[in-house]
């Protein structure tokens, strides 16, 4: 079963457009989130230091938790910042518009302050492969598959060195719970 959420189920994760400034008359905030089954939920936004484990994306925009029974994707507080910061609307052309995509940011930002958690008991294999972290449930679907932020999928913004070290933690945390 798939579902695609809009607001406000997906304002977990966000990708502002990334144009530079002078080809940039509006912001605009890219919010989806594929949830293929019930066991991806949204959750409190966690730290980083509460994590067995912790990797973040190559632009230091988002981050995957390995939590003691899931993994969660959320972003970080820079890419948080950066989505509060004056910077993404200033090169808005038109006070009423630069005003409304204020007033909007700032209200998505509380919304945006949280994370999708999977459980590890529903994860069958973790890997690295074609430059893409996986993260497998049992039937071969891959979680987080769909989530982007940024300019590009989540599951492909990392770091191969982290995305291997994750993968093989997340494994043995998984085995360490008994499924």
């Amino acid at each position: 079963m798939k579902f695609r959420y809009l607001l406000p189920s997906a304002l977990t994760l966000a990708a502002l457009s990334g144009r530079p400034a002078n080809a940039q008359d509006s912001a605009t905030v890219h919010l989806s989130v594929h949830v293929p089954d019930s066991v991806a939920h949204v959750v409190d936004r966690e730290r980083a230091r509460d994590a067995r484990f912790a990797i973040v994306s190559r632009d230091g925009q988002a981050q995957l938790l390995l939590m003691d029974t899931t993994i969660v994707a959320q972003m970080t507080d820079r890419g948080l910042a950066r989505i509060d910061s004056r910077e993404v609307t200033d090169t808005i052309k038109g006070t009423a518009n630069r005003i409304f995509a204020r007033m909007a940011l700032g209200a998505l930002v509380p919304l945006l302050d949280h994370g999708i958690a999977y459980h590890l008991r529903d994860l069958a294999d973790a890997r690295y492969s074609d430059g893409r972290l996986l993260l497998l449930r049992g039937n071969g679907d891959e979680v987080f598959r769909d989530v982007e932020v940024g300019h590009g999928p989540l599951m492909e913004s990392f770091a191969p060195e982290d995305a291997k070290a994750f993968a093989a933690r997340a494994k043995t945390a998984r085995a360490r719970l008994g499924y």
